[in-house]
């Protein structure tokens, strides 16, 4: 009869002796553990156990002898088990004993409770997670904004607050749908969950708005937190042929709020000022200004060294107060969330004043951020304008550059590798790129006057990539006559520096 019951059961059986030594068991416990029958008989209980439930099981056997509870079942007890092949997963076992001739056998009844461990998961989760997205909802950041802030005091550490609402959905949901608007509101909450770290949190906030808190950052780790959302964003939008883009709020604890209510507060005011600016990121409530009179435009000629003839000439921002240089004022803005608006800003006033200046070629340093975010931007006539790309940016997102490249090529944009030798050259990118022109940095100059053998390697190199470039090579940051020199044993005619004329205003100009 016990075999018969064994044989039917869905429930594995094992049969064992006071020694844990496997006398029986049944097909529900062979298809359980992956192992027959014949190779479980006379093994220990232990080989169905991760290591670490060893010494709790035979504790158990021990106490059913000491109590000598014969015939009786003791209560369910839960443990972690292991199949053959190795992965292990949640059983409920019930242990009965009977006592023979002076020996003890124990019958162990096991059930695999996988699905119900799931199940009590979904359950005990669901007040906390929203139906749609599964992200935490709002009901439950209120909860977790204690423990950070806790965990924050304790530790000494900074945490950040990323508001993030999506721009142009509510159009995208009228046009197409609401279930076209789910799957968008689904697809963006598993790219922000991919955007963030394991220990940040993510929340659905309601409607097309999520929230981030980012455990143990600073300024600059928001921002970079930020920045990898948007990416992210654009990838989602790219996926679904949608107009899809994202605003975010940054506040900081304990800087900007000393609970949730003041953090989310000051975070929606930075929203507010993010949905209206170009850099679409703002830190803080503070709103700050940018206007023609936040930026002074310098122009640095370039000149031809054969015939000392200025072919053209670089813009340059400064500060119009003379208080920062424009590095120190990039880190400024950086810091409040808005240094792509500063210079979107800046190649907007520069394009401007060298047409005011009646310039016939002029050379504006960019990066692909800025190139992706200016919209309605044409060039003028009869300028030609060089859209100066730094050599560092070759090494990320090429498929990405080379798209941006092709629209601005076909508005009649020319392109320069900038910084040339300055870090890692890319020349898969720059034979993609086919630059108009090639700008070799401070730093190879320098290298080539103090080294002649470098000077000989850099003269070779430039006779190769001169190949590559379609108008010419240009040597950065000449400053004394001996680098002037050097370049033109190099074998570069055209340069721009210091020695050759310093950054300044122009009323006009006819190169």
């Amino acid at each position: 009869m016990f075999r018969c019951i064994a044989k039917s059961s869905q429930d594995a059986l094992v049969v064992m002796g006071e020694d844990a030594r496997i006398l029986e068991a049944n097909a529900a416990a062979e298809q359980m553990f992956g192992w027959r029958k014949k190779d479980l008989l006379g093994q220990s209980l232990d080989v169905l156990m991760p290591e670490h439930y060893h010494p709790v099981h035979h504790q158990i056997i021990a106490d059913f002898i000491q109590r000598g509870a014969s015939k009786k079942l003791m209560k369910p007890r839960q443990f972690e088990a292991v199949r053959r092949d190795g992965p292990e997963f949640p059983i409920e076992i019930i242990t009965s004993g009977y006592k023979t001739e002076g020996h003890w056998t124990f019958t162990v009844f096991i059930r695999d409770i996988t699905e119900r461990k799931r199940v009590e998961k979904a359950l005990a989760e669901k007040p906390i997670r929203d139906s749609l997205t599964d992200l935490y909802n709002r009901r439950y950041f209120n909860e977790r904004m204690e423990e950070e802030i806790a965990r924050a005091d304790r530790n000494g550490m900074s945490l950040g607050i990323l508001l993030c609402d999506l721009d142009r959905f509510k159009a995208i949901n009228e046009a197409r749908g609401h279930e076209v608007g789910d799957k968008v509101l689904k697809a963006v909450a598993n790219r922000l969950q991919g955007c963030t770290r394991g220990a940040d949190l993510v929340f659905r906030w309601g409607g097309d708005e999520y929230v981030v808190i980012l455990s143990d950052t600073t300024r600059g780790g928001a921002l970079i937190a930020s920045e990898r959302i948007r990416r992210g964003i654009r990838k989602v939008s790219e996926k679904t042929r949608l107009n899809l883009d994202v605003s975010i709020g940054v506040a900081l604890y304990p800087e900007h709020g000393a609970n949730a209510d003041e953090l989310i507060h000051l975070a929606d005011r930075a929203l507010y000022i993010a949905k209206k600016g170009e850099d679409k990121i703002h830190i803080g409530a503070e709103e700050y200004k940018l206007n023609e009179h936040s930026i002074k435009v310098v122009f640095q000629p370039i000149v031809d060294i054969r015939s000392n003839e200025v072919v053209g000439y670089e813009a340059l921002s400064r500060d119009p107060q003379g208080k920062h240089s424009i590095l120190e004022m990039f880190r400024i803005y950086q810091a409040i969330g808005q240094l792509t608006e500063l210079k979107c800003l800046c190649f907007r006033l520069q394009l401007k004043a060298a047409e005011q200046a009646g310039l016939k070629r002029v050379f504006i340093n960019v990066d692909f951020n800025v190139l992706g975010r200016l919209k309605g931007v044409h060039k003028p006539n009869g300028m030609e304008v060089i859209l100066e790309i730094s050599e560092l940016e070759a090494l990320h997102d090429v498929e990405y550059h080379m798209k941006v490249t092709k629209k601005w090529r076909e508005v009649e944009f020319k392109f320069a590798i900038d910084d040339f030798g300055a870090g890692f050259i890319s020349l898969p990118f720059l034979a993609q790129l086919t630059p108009d022109y090639i700008k070799v940095d401070r730093s190879t100059v320098l290298q080539a006057v103090s080294s002649e053998k470098f000077r000989k390697f850099s003269g070779d190199l430039v006779r190769a990539i001169r190949n590559y470039s379609k108008e010419g090579i240009i040597a950065e940051g000449i400053e004394t006559k001996k680098e002037l020199q050097v370049v033109k044993d190099m074998g570069i005619d055209i340069a721009q520096g210091y020695l050759l004329g310093k950054p300044q205003e122009l009323k006009y100009a006819s190169a």
